[in-house]
């Protein structure tokens, strides 16, 4: 399948093992972006002049697996909370360095508006609690971690492209990624699960706003 103008929802997955999915109508496209924000933006960047051609403003929903201390492998998260992870929390980097919050519609807020509690920290590697990094940024209690989203958000902000997220955890950050092909095949039907009934939600939602319209 190829991108369209019937298509309504774009799929961003970092590794298409992350994701066990088969979209249910022609509206639904599923975009494998690579792993690593670098990737993730080059790829979203070159799909955006797609969709400018097109004339298309398609729903962009980023679905894949997070490292997470707080909850276990297999749990589903909602972020509406993005930042820049790696270390640039403090500092002369804060100038340099968006805050963004929605499900939706995304929006730059401040660092006093910040819930870091609630928030996806996207860094360029596997976080693991073992480290000198990690015991920098513990006090932040972040709800998860990526190596996408950020880039992801801060492109559809600065697009103003609709943006949601879907994560689910594949690991603890605890050092055992090793096993994370693994871990895929026993939560990939998951994420499809979910997926598959937000999508449903969002076409529900979608019909009842056009009637009362």
């Amino acid at each position: 399948m190829i991108l369209n103008k019937d298509i309504e929802t774009i799929i961003l997955v970092a590794n298409k093992n992350e994701l066990s999915f088969t979209p249910s109508n022609v509206s639904i496209f599923v975009h494998e972006i690579g792993v690593g924000k670098v990737n993730a933006l080059l790829s979203l960047a070159s799909l955006y002049e797609d969709i400018k051609e097109l004339g298309i403003t398609p729903l962009l929903l980023n679905v894949g697996t997070v490292g997470c201390t707080r909850y276990p492998i297999g749990h589903v998260l909602y972020p509406a909370y993005y930042a820049q992870g790696d270390a640039y929390t403090d500092g002369f980097f804060l100038e340099n360095t968006l805050f963004l919050r929605g499900q939706g519609l995304i929006e730059a807020i401040s660092l006093d508006e910040f819930r870091y509690g609630d928030a996806l920290l996207t860094s360029d590697r596997f976080i693991n609690v073992n480290t000198a990094f990690y015991q920098d940024i513990k006090h932040l209690n972040p709800l998860a971690f990526d190596m996408e989203s950020y880039a992801l958000a801060n492109f559809c902000f600065q697009k103003k492209l609709t943006f949601h997220s879907i994560k689910i955890v594949s690991d603890n950050c605890d050092g055992t990624v090793k096993d994370w092909e693994s871990i895929l095949s026993e939560i990939s039907g998951r994420l499809g699960n979910i997926l598959d009934q937000f999508m449903k939600d969002l076409s529900e939602e979608k019909m009842i706003a056009s009637s009362v319209s």
